[in-house]
């Protein structure tokens, strides 16, 4: 009897044998697919970060770039405006420039001449504009500056060209005059003062010079 059981026992573990190695077999197969699956998962995570990190510096490299870009053409626009504004002076010149300094002057029919100093641009003076401007006046005969808005705390001077409210040199000599335009003008007696003169600053038939910045134009 006891030979007989071991005999079956032996018999039974033999049939059971393969089915155990098949099953370890597959253990391992497994295993090696899990290994695989978590090495690729590594991968993965590896190669999106780098591409992260890639894409991070070049977002950092363009936006240090824009910047740098931008604070360049900042400081050139400061620059190029501080070279183009001209403060504005605390006194007018105390004597004139030669009315023929810098070209050859206009003269128009009643006497009146004019030079641009330097020609503006926008909408041109013509009567009935309203204008700002900034001048300074002298006696043509002895150079003495009897005027100057520079002297009044720089403050441009404001008028509507046509309404008499200044001498009709000025009403002459303003017309076509573009903002930031400089221009020259000598007025004869009869566009001035005329025979009576103007208090103890201007003498009677005193030709007058005058430069005419314009600062606005209505």
């Amino acid at each position: 009897m006891t030979q007989t059981e071991n005999k079956q026992k032996n018999a039974s573990q033999k049939l059971t044998k393969p089915g155990q190695r098949q099953q370890e077999r597959l253990m391992r197969i497994e295993r090696r697919r899990r290994r695989r699956r978590i090495w690729s998962s590594v991968l993965v995570a590896v190669v999106v970060i780098g591409l992260a990190g890639i894409i991070f510096w070049q977002y950092q490299r363009i936006t240090d770039l824009q910047q740098a870009q931008l604070a360049q053409q900042q400081a050139q626009k400061a620059t190029a405006t501080a070279s183009h504004t001209t403060p504005t002076p605390s006194a007018g010149p105390a004597t004139p420039p030669p009315i023929t300094t810098g070209g050859t002057p206009t003269t128009l029919s009643g006497g009146l001449e004019y030079l641009d100093i330097k020609v503006g641009t926008g909408t041109a003076a013509q009567t009935g504009s309203t204008v700002s401007v900034q001048y300074t006046g002298w006696l043509a005969s002895n150079g003495q500056k009897f005027d100057s808005s520079y002297d009044h705390g720089g403050q441009p001077f404001t008028l509507t060209l046509g309404q008499h409210q200044v001498i009709p040199g000025w009403e002459e000599g303003l017309v076509g005059m573009k903002p930031g335009g400089t221009r020259r003008i000598l007025i004869p007696p009869a566009l001035g003062y005329g025979a009576q003169g103007s208090g103890s600053t201007i003498p009677p038939n005193s030709t007058l010079i005058f430069d005419v910045t314009m600062v606005s134009v209505q």
